[in-house]
């Protein structure tokens, strides 16, 4: 079906209508949409491509009618692709019937023809989360199975998640929950796409103008309450040999992942402390040129999952996740973000939050195991990730 699009330029708007919609947002920037006018699902190995190849026919045949007098403005769809292609879920692209796009004072809407009403009065879910199908024994027991796998095989780093569950009667609205997390942590990337949420801190790759843009994170400490003490959490996170090495992992895999693809790339030569109201972590900024012809999907084909989030070897990491996890990951730890028609994007890291699944909502939180780990450690790590989450859903605000 070929789509018929009117791009008209909007006034700003401090209003975040999020109640039944589709969500990105970081800072100024909102990307919020509502209803599917078309929507491609895909699984298995080749789940990217097939995304991929939908979009490439979405836009071979939409027609676009520009009205804005914005030159960046374009045909909105969005996307979560799952962290598995063993997963039983569906990877997702879809164009909403209406995308409101505001970045700073300059916003326009995307309207596709024969689009319906918004919905209207949807009432929030809020509620706490329990244990999951993972207790915090037996997350450290999986921990501790990791570590014996570096011994007895080639593996350097594997990514080990554990979830939390809260019950649900329907279809959950998150307007209240997203809305907490955009406020709380706006330099995130606050995401609700097909069956993932949160607010991601970690950006998988940006593409603006041929150019390609990622932010690694791997290494994580908690913030302290007094100033001089958060300081020193961060310098011993930066002098961290064991958060160091699991870094170096992830910023390596991000690097080698997109050298097919690009004229050069070049990573910062030391991370960096990035600070989260409630973590630190370990950045690295790491940028590069496409080359002619390669689409930002082509790129994220070949560069998920990256290091930060499976491990390496990768085929290795991937299949003790298979083996020690009790649940599937679907979106979670998958890319998630938006794509427009002139070429530009942003793909997060679907972290920080979880998936929608039927009659609950889990909520997953992992950790990168190298052989310096400390079980009891990563389970402190993952509480100290779960606080988005519980925060976003408390019945108040915490």
């Amino acid at each position: 079906m070929a789509l018929k699009a009117l791009i008209r330029k909007i006034t700003a708007s401090d209003q975040l209508e999020l109640a039944g919609s589709s969500v990105f947002l970081r800072n100024d920037q909102q990307i919020i949409g509502t209803g599917s006018a078309i929507q491609i699902a895909a699984k298995g190995k080749n789940r990217v491509a097939e995304l991929a190849a939908g979009w490439k026919e979405i836009l071979a045949t939409a027609e676009i009618d520009n009205q804005s007098g914005i030159s960046s403005a374009g045909l909105i769809a969005l996307t979560s692709i799952t962290f598995s292609e063993n997963s039983s879920r569906d990877s997702v692209l879809y164009v909403p019937m209406v995308t409101r796009v505001h970045r700073g004072n300059v916003g326009f809407e995307v309207t596709i023809e024969g689009a319906e009403a918004l919905p209207k009065n949807l009432q929030p879910v809020l509620g706490s989360f329990q244990d999951g199908s993972f207790s915090a024994e037996a997350f450290k027991a999986a921990v501790g199975k990791a570590l014996e796998a570096f011994s007895t095989t080639t593996l350097e780093k594997v990514v080990i998640g554990r979830d939390l569950l809260m019950p649900i009667d329907s279809r959950p609205n998150l307007a209240v929950p997203l809305k907490r997390l955009h406020e709380r942590y706006p330099d995130c990337w606050t995401y609700a796409v097909g069956d993932v949420f949160g607010a991601s801190p970690e950006l998988l790759l940006r593409a603006q103008n041929g150019e390609v843009s990622a932010r690694v994170l791997a290494g994580t400490a908690g913030r302290g309450t007094d100033p001089d003490v958060d300081r020193a959490i961060a310098e011993g996170l930066a002098n961290s040999q064991k958060n160091r090495h699991e870094h170096e992992f992830a910023v390596n895999s991000m690097v080698q992942a997109l050298e097919p693809f690009c004229d050069f790339v070049q990573a910062d030569s030391e991370p960096f402390s990035l600070a989260l109201p409630d973590l630190w972590h370990l950045a690295t900024d790491v940028k590069g040129e496409l080359r002619d012809g390669v689409t930002l999907l082509d790129a994220i084909a070949k560069l998920h999952p990256t290091a930060a989030v499976a491990g390496t070897p990768t085929l290795l990491a991937e299949a003790l996740i298979d083996e020690l996890e009790p649940f599937d990951r679907a979106g979670y730890a998958g890319p998630v973000g938006w794509l427009s028609s002139n070429g530009d994007g942003e793909l997060a890291i679907a972290l920080r939050g979880g998936i929608i699944e039927p009659n609950q909502i889990r909520a997953i939180a992992g950790c990168g195991i190298v052989t310096e780990s400390d079980p009891e450690a990563e389970l402190a790590e993952t509480d100290l990730k779960f606080k988005a989450v519980r925060y976003a859903f408390a019945a108040e605000s915490l």
